[in-house]
């Protein structure tokens, strides 16, 4: 009996080392091959089984991450965000059903719940161009939350669609939700946060701050890639903002917040050990909204069902085991809070290059698990790229010669050829563009919208006979293909 015990313990020891080398020779490969910079934190059934820093928090002064390096943590502040109003509910201050108009009376839209705003079923418009005439009238304003309701109502802006007809992932919702916080409380919605998450949860490196753009010591650089076929990362300071709003807000409760891997993990194991919130209201976080017709509100994500509940995504794995998660995504930035409920194992993941947070998670989960996994791989539209702008085709067609062999060997996907393809196109690298669009037809050959897009590029350059044989061929694949059709009986 003692002998059976002590090979037990052996074999569970062994078991153990050979994850967390596995774990370890995962990262160190991703962080080899540019595909990790940041901060990993695992824990296994509610410990710790691997943590560890990757890369520069600044590139240009080569300072290292370490543990207490901060990241914005972009959307997984929406988790937070519900907790909040969750906690109200709890104490009996706001039921989630409650029309939003109830706390905060100028809302323009009576028919659209608290409930909505946690689950994206509002109908309410996104923010990107509602303050285009304001920022023009006021171009040293900084816009905040209480700048969103007086916009709504000034440009008479509709609501998209009946509130719990539809899903659509929508930052406004959560603005608001931090409005009916402080509306309630009396206080900020920073200082609410500190007060009742981040304390309780001994998370003594997080923050909201004041203003988003100016940041703590320890706050990381972030870093993206300029264009879809370059492979240096440049300082996301250096780039314009893509939406004028971007560069002119402050913006709090869909994102925001400043935090470390660690505190994450502090922050997850008191919310789900109910130190946060009750069970009854955590539960209801984490089961998904239905629609108005009763079905599940929901999106796609890495072929995968994902559903919403209350600022939670979650769907279930091939072991039929529940995990839930959010992901956060900002210019150079992205963050994963990923969970297992049903064996209590955590994926935490801080990136300031803007790694590929979701897939890495996944596989993750398996690999500690001891399940078969995947290794993320580099990306081949992005490489192909980068040769045919440094001008070496005969490389770049012997690495979708050596893919087709291999397909192994490099991720490629349909949406990366097609952006990458029409970005050349936009930049009149017109070549380029036909190059890219022909690899991808070799690559994608039963993709109705691979050759169309081939056409659409053929005949922008005047190769109309071609164009033509694109679009035939398009359609052929895809008998639906209106614009194919169409595009046919003009040219024919």
């Amino acid at each position: 009996m003692k002998k059976q015990i002590f090979l037990y313990f052996t074999a569970l020891l062994f078991t153990s080392t050979i994850s967390g080398q596995e774990i370890k020779d995962f990262f160190s490969t991703l962080a080899k091959n540019n595909l990790f910079n940041g901060s990993v934190l695992i824990s296994k059934s509610g410990e710790t089984v691997f943590s560890d820093f990757y890369g520069y928090a600044n590139i240009e002064k080569k300072e290292k991450i370490n543990e207490k390096s901060q990241f914005t943590i972009a959307s997984v502040s929406k988790t937070f965000t519900a907790t909040a109003i969750l906690q109200l509910k709890q104490k009996g201050k706001l039921n989630i059903n409650d029309p939003v108009q109830k706390y905060l009376q100028d809302f323009p839209y009576p028919n659209v719940s608290i409930r909505h705003l946690l689950s994206h079923t509002s109908g309410i418009s996104h923010y990107y161009r509602l303050f285009d005439n304001a920022i023009k009238e006021n171009p040293e304003k900084t816009f905040s939350n209480e700048d969103i309701i007086p916009a709504l109502i000034e440009n008479k802006v509709p609501l998209s669609f009946v509130p719990g007809d539809k899903w659509e992932y929508n930052n406004v919702n959560y603005c608001l939700a931090a409005l009916i916080v402080e509306k309630i409380t009396g206080i900020s919605f920073r200082d609410y946060l500190k007060k009742n998450i981040f304390d309780p949860a001994k998370m003594k490196d997080s923050f909201l701050p004041k203003d988003r753009r100016i940041k703590e010591p320890n706050q990381v650089e972030l870093y993206t890639y300029p264009n879809f076929y370059s492979t240096n990362l440049v300082n996301v300071q250096t780039l314009k903002e893509t939406s004028l709003i971007d560069e002119k807000s402050n913006f709090y409760g869909p994102g925001g917040i400043v935090s470390t891997a660690l505190d994450l993990q502090k922050y997850q194991k008191a919310l789900f050990s109910y130190q946060l919130l009750g069970k009854k209201e955590l539960e209801e976080a984490l089961t998904p909204a239905k629609l108005n017709d009763g079905k599940m509100a929901s999106f796609r994500m890495d072929e995968k069902e994902i559903a919403y509940g209350l600022g939670w995504a979650m769907y279930t794995n091939d072991a039929n085991e529940r995990i839930v998660f959010h992901d956060g995504l900002n210019t150079g930035l992205t963050s994963m809070l990923m969970r297992n409920i049903t064996r209590n194992n955590t994926v935490i993941l801080l990136s300031n290059t803007a790694s590929p947070v979701f897939f890495t998670a996944n596989e993750v989960l398996k690999l500690i698990d001891h399940k078969p996994y995947k290794m993320p791989l580099q990306n081949l539209s992005r490489i192909y790229g980068s040769l045919l702008e440094s001008g070496d085709k005969e490389k770049a067609n012997q690495l979708i010669e050596g893919y087709l062999k291999n397909p192994d060997t490099y991720e490629a996907s349909e949406r990366d050829f097609n952006r990458l393809g029409y970005q050349f196109l936009r930049l009149q690298k017109t070549d380029n563009s036909l190059l890219t669009f022909a690899s991808a037809v070799l690559l994608f050959p039963n993709s109705s919208n691979v050759y169309d897009s081939y056409g659409e590029a053929l005949l922008q350059s005047g190769k109309k006979e071609d164009a033509i044989k694109m679009y035939k061929k398009s359609v052929e694949l895809n008998p639906d293909n209106e614009n194919g059709k169409k595009v046919l009986k003009e040219l024919l």
